[in-house]
């Protein structure tokens, strides 16, 4: 995902001495691969990629009896394995509004081009040895981020590049999505992990502040996306080692959309400093392309579906909006239907399904109504054991 490309990079003539190895600027491509952060002279990729809270009854009713509920962000936002995105880039934009019932127009981004984002299961990756506990594992151009889903958020616990190759292990976590996370929820998150090229361990250490400012209506180039929320927040991220310190602080906007396994629409504007000398600077602003897995699955849901508790330990309810033949699968993060059963409901109203998933091994689901007429509906749900 080579973003710098797409930002305004200042070159100011400063090359590398030699004590600083190209460890230092490549690990930048693996480590964040969704929060996209510069590198010195390399493109970089900066991931966005896990104890949740039971939620009440009443929110989740809310949620499914209308479609300008205040969006709530909890496992169901957790990426899936099998799932491939799309991102279009575009230069930043200034979109103000904080608040309830905001509209933010984007119809005007100037494109720039467009990156592809894949999910893949622990098994399928290169790395997935040294990460036991990752959950699912976010892959670009080879490079590989490490994820693990809990019931309090989403946590990023390490990368690999495969280019030198380089991994590196977070012995403290970096935070990216508290769960559950609504209008007015806040977060800090510090960080750290290390890696070793040619013998030299570099460390890494990071921290930010993360706060939910706005909920409403994102409207893109290909049309509008309702009950975003959105997510300001600023960090400050540094690699040392062999006597050079690289320092990349940014401020950003994310967008999420409950049921979508990453981030519809993102703003940053960055800078990096490499030995205290200005390295350039990144104004970036991507979205979701319509055609993306996930963004058509969800604008096709005309079924409302939540679940809870969420996390789950034994028992589970799904909440639904839908009458007449029905079919539940319940899927496991590598796609495999665990459970399947058939649905009859008659009237219209709000209906539930209790689910016994204590046979259900610790990982993130996917439940899938769907009816003989083509109706859909989708949402994810955590186990704990």
């Amino acid at each position: 995902m080579p973003h710098l490309r797409h930002g305004h990079v200042q070159d100011h003539g400063q090359g590398l001495n030699d004590q600083v190895p190209f460890a230092i600027l490549l690990l930048r491509v693996v480590f964040r691969v969704l929060r996209t952060r510069p590198a010195v002279l390399l493109p970089l990729l900066h991931f966005e990629t896990s104890s949740m809270r039971t939620p009440l009854l009443l929110p989740a009713l809310l949620t499914l009896t209308t479609a300008v509920a205040q969006p709530t962000l909890d496992p169901s936002c957790a990426p899936a394995a099998g799932s491939s995105y799309t991102f279009v880039l575009a230069d930043l934009l200034n979109l103000s509004g904080q608040g309830a019932g905001q509209v933010w127009d984007a119809t005007g981004a100037f494109i720039t081009g467009n990156d592809a984002v894949d999910f893949v299961a622990l098994g399928s990756s290169v790395a997935g040895a040294s990460f036991p506990t990752a959950d699912v594992v976010q892959t670009a151009a080879g490079n590989e981020t490490f994820i693990d889903v809990a019931s309090d958020g989403l946590y990023t616990i390490g990368s690999y590049n495969p280019n030198l190759p380089i991994t590196s292990v977070y012995t403290n976590a970096y935070q990216f999505l508290q769960f559950p996370c609504t209008l007015g929820t806040t977060w800090t998150d510090t960080y750290g992990g290390s890696y070793t090229f040619s013998g030299i361990t570099y460390l890494q250490t990071g921290s930010g502040t993360y706060e939910a400012t706005g909920y409403g209506t994102l409207q893109l180039p290909w049309g509008n996306l309702d009950n975003v929320l959105r997510i300001d927040g600023s960090e400050t991220y540094s690699e040392s080692g062999n006597g050079n310190s690289y320092v990349y602080n940014s401020t950003f906007s994310y967008y999420y959309k409950p049921g979508i396994g990453i981030y519809v629409a993102r703003n940053i504007d960055a800078s990096a400093e490499l030995n205290g000398v200005p390295q350039g600077t990144q104004q970036l602003f991507l979205f979701l392309d319509q055609n993306s897995i996930g963004i058509n699955e969800r604008s096709a849901m005309t079924i409302g579906l939540e679940a809870f508790p969420n996390p789950a330990q034994d028992q589970l309810t799904l909440l639904f909006t839908a009458e007449g033949s029905l079919s539940l699968d319940v899927m496991d993060g590598e796609g495999r239907v665990v459970l399947r059963r058939s649905l009859e409901r008659s009237g219209a109203g709000l209906f539930r399904e209790q689910l016994d998933v204590s046979g259900l091994s610790a990982g993130l689901y996917t439940a899938l109504v769907s009816g003989t007429d083509g109706q859909l509906g989708m949402t994810r749900f955590l186990v704990q054991r």
